[in-house]
């Protein structure tokens, strides 16, 4: 990480994150992300946390965790995000299946003067570099809590039982698979093994300024599982 992001080296702490709330659970089956940001406009997060918690049983919540990344820097939205969490879901917050975390201010470097590709805007290329160091700071943070990892966003809807769903699966799968798609939008409903996690990020960061993560994903497959001289 450090040769990827060198401003790190002058902040050793920048590599953790500002737990909010939360039991920081480990030794769970899932565990599912979602970056979120302060919006202006309508906000979807409560509503896609009530939505995936209802679909929960009781057991399934004592095997799960769901951690919100607020991807904000100033301490105004970190706190407005995590306070409405916090009102909505109390019991979640301490029972451990609910964490809210965010990175520090310290863990991004320079984001001006980026180079513009693909046709994007300045903004369009900053927004997008900085949502492969989010999600990867998430990646790196939720590795270690369990066994599979299911990266989501902040405005969906699940469908009934859809941890089973998922479960059972995976279950049916090769021990070879890298990636399982449950969504094809972008980056949504992405499951990967959590010993791949670090191996997936190094990547990212490798690649961070250059191309949209889901984008990154897809040459990562095409590296990592298929075959050149059959593909070609």
């Amino acid at each position: 990480m450090y040769y990827y992001l060198p401003h790190l080296r002058e902040y050793e702490d920048a590599i953790f994150p500002n737990v909010i709330f939360g039991q920081q659970r480990t030794g769970v089956s899932l565990v599912m992300g979602i970056p979120t940001v302060k919006r202006e406009k309508r906000d979807y997060l409560i509503n896609t946390l009530h939505s995936l918690l209802s679909e929960l049983s009781e057991e399934q919540k004592n095997d799960c965790v769901i951690i919100v990344f607020v991807a904000e820097v100033s301490l105004h939205g970190r706190v407005y995000v995590a306070e409405s969490v916090k009102t909505s879901f109390p019991r979640e917050i301490q029972s451990g299946v609910l964490e809210v975390i965010s990175p520090p201010a310290s863990y991004y470097p320079d984001l001006s003067n980026l180079k513009k590709t693909f046709g994007d805007s300045e903004d369009r290329v900053r927004w997008r570099t900085k949502q492969n160091l989010d999600y990867s700071f998430l990646m790196l943070y939720a590795q270690p809590k369990g066994t599979l990892y299911l990266q989501l966003e902040d405005d969906i809807i699940a469908k009934p039982d859809y941890v089973q769903s998922i479960k059972d699966f995976a279950a049916k799968q090769s021990q070879e698979w890298m990636i399982l798609e449950f969504s094809q939008l972008g980056f949504i409903g992405k499951l990967f093994k959590s010993e791949d996690l670090p191996l997936i990020v190094e990547f990212f960061l490798m690649f961070y300024k250059d191309k949209p993560i889901d984008w990154l994903i897809d040459h990562l497959l095409w590296v990592k599982v298929c075959n050149p001289e059959k593909d070609a």
